[in-house]
């Protein structure tokens, strides 16, 4: 069975998405589309707009077969980090192809910068350049542009590239060879805010569904259904800045020292963040008070939900050695997509449709650090939300999409 593996967030699932799936389907003549989705919380380091089983339910009915969850902590981490955990999550069901959607469809430079970014050189130079006060980002642009020239810096750049290079990186690292299937983006720039009804970015359909009662926004069908259906249940979408009180509680309780132990919040910074409580009404004023050239919004964003989650550098050092192993976790899927899941089971894989599937394989749940760290985050994403569900993690069951 040839599969095509995809990473996502479809938060929410949009009709780019539609595209994409749909493009890799045809580019790749595959037999199923398996899909790794962020769970509850996503790279951006905030909670999603609806809850990943809703959203992994419109990817199946928009053209994937299969919808398996990105490993918590790794969906709210850095790109390569994020990126690695996806890779190895469709590792586990024998992908023959990996599409991915950039602003680039010149998969031979995107290789190249891929493979420089993983050279020693490269790092040293980076680090360099970070130490003379330039911010990652910025660093990353220049070393890239100094080996390859001005156009791999203009391909580095982009939101979307970042994150193809980074599943590329992924795919070397992971030994690999998978055809590699670019889908170019349609539409809207990533971050682009307008919202004009055709191919809108997911953050501007964010921002039209947060700050008004019309949800009149460019998502497919199913994707609206599942939309209205969660705003139906809790009155309201999800955001961050519902978490404010909780941020400011965690950050007190944890002090400078325990601040000083979180995942990615450097010495220094946890005083920043200290001082800072109680000064702001909404969490982009709060990040905007720690911004500076080292930090990006995003980096500062995925902080304050380590800080709101307990993650700790000890922590992720456990995660990242668990992962190898860790059984796959079902999010949706169709009568191919089952067809996916017989046969990574057949060659070793554990796959995981509900919560009574972890005794069948041998395993301990609560033994197993993401699900313990996944029960404990999908509490927290419902502890704003009008119905609140406490330990959804073991009574909810993967969503079979008969189509």
């Amino acid at each position: 069975m040839k599969i095509t593996g995809v990473v996502s967030e479809y938060n929410p699932f949009h009709m780019g998405h539609e595209y994409q799936i749909k493009k890799a389907r045809e580019l790749s003549s595959c037999d199923g589309i398996a899909v790794v989705m962020s769970g509850n919380f996503v790279q951006r380091g905030e909670p999603a707009i609806i809850d990943k089983f809703r959203r992994a339910e419109a990817a199946v009915r928009g053209g994937a077969d299969l919808v398996i969850e990105l490993p918590f902590p790794f969906s709210c981490q850095n790109a390569e980090m994020f990126a690695g955990a996806a890779i190895r999550e469709l590792k586990k069901l024998n992908i023959s192809a990996l599409s991915f959607g950039c602003e680039s469809s010149d998969i031979k430079m995107l290789k190249d910068i891929a493979r420089l970014q993983l050279s020693s050189v490269f790092n040293t130079e980076v680090k360099e350049e970070i130490k003379s006060g330039t911010s990652y980002p910025k660093a990353l642009s220049k070393v890239i542009s100094s080996h390859l020239g001005e156009y791999a810096f203009t391909l580095s750049g982009s939101p979307n590239n970042v994150l193809a290079i980074e599943y590329i990186k992924s795919t070397i690292v992971h030994n690999l060879n998978l055809d590699l299937i670019p889908v170019k983006r349609m539409g809207k720039d990533h971050n682009d805010l307008s919202a004009t009804g055709s191919y809108d970015s997911a953050t501007a359909i964010r921002k039209v569904l947060l700050s008004s009662d019309k949800h009149n926004v460019s998502v497919t069908a199913d994707s609206m259904e599942m939309l209205r259906d969660f705003h139906s249940e809790h009155k309201s979408f999800n955001s961050f800045n519902r978490y404010l009180q909780l941020l400011y509680y965690k950050i007190l309780e944890l002090g400078p020292d325990g601040l000083n132990e979180i995942y990615e919040v450097s010495e220094g910074l946890n005083n920043k963040i200290y001082a800072n409580v109680f000064k702001h009404e909404n969490i982009d004023d709060f990040i905007a008070s720690l911004k500076s050239k080292r930090y990006t919004y995003s980096k500062l964003r995925r902080m304050l939900l380590n800080i709101i989650l307990g993650i700790r550098r000890e922590d992720m050092k456990g995660f990242m050695l668990f992962g190898e192993v860790s059984p796959v976790k079902v999010l949706a899927f169709n009568d191919v997509g089952r067809r996916i899941m017989r046969e990574a089971k057949e060659s070793g894989t554990a796959v995981i449709n509900r919560y009574s599937d972890y005794r069948k394989y041998g395993l301990n749940a609560e033994e197993l650090p993401t699900f313990s760290l996944t029960n404990k985050a999908t509490n927290i994403y419902y502890l704003t939300m009008e119905n609140k569900y406490l330990n959804y993690e073991y009574t909810a069951n993967a969503r079979y999409i008969k189509i």
